[in-house]
């Protein structure tokens, strides 16, 4: 199941170039046969998603908070137009 959309957000698929990269760090890792460097490096990039989810986190609640202020504001107007106007369809 592939997500095309988020939050009415459009999600891209990722560029064929950093596809290519993931893959070369990829066959680096599994050819080597250092384990204290790669569990070093595991535990860098375990490190490095708590941050990028906590990012991910805080943005995605902005960006909830201004959807809501949106629609908040728009609801305010709709609420001011007259509702004799609005029945009987006067612009």
């Amino acid at each position: 199941m592939k997500i095309n959309k988020f939050l009415n957000i459009d999600i891209e698929p990722a560029p064929l170039e950093m596809k290519l990269d993931v893959e070369m760090r990829c066959r680096e890792i599994m050819a080597s046969d250092d384990v204290i460097d790669i569990k070093r490096y595991c535990t860098h990039l375990v490190r490095h998603k708590l941050e990028q989810d906590v990012f991910l986190a805080s943005m995605l609640g902005r960006l909830v908070e201004l959807e809501a202020n949106l629609v908040a504001t728009q609801i305010r107007k709709e609420k001011k137009t007259n509702p004799i106007k609005k029945f009987f369809r006067i612009p």
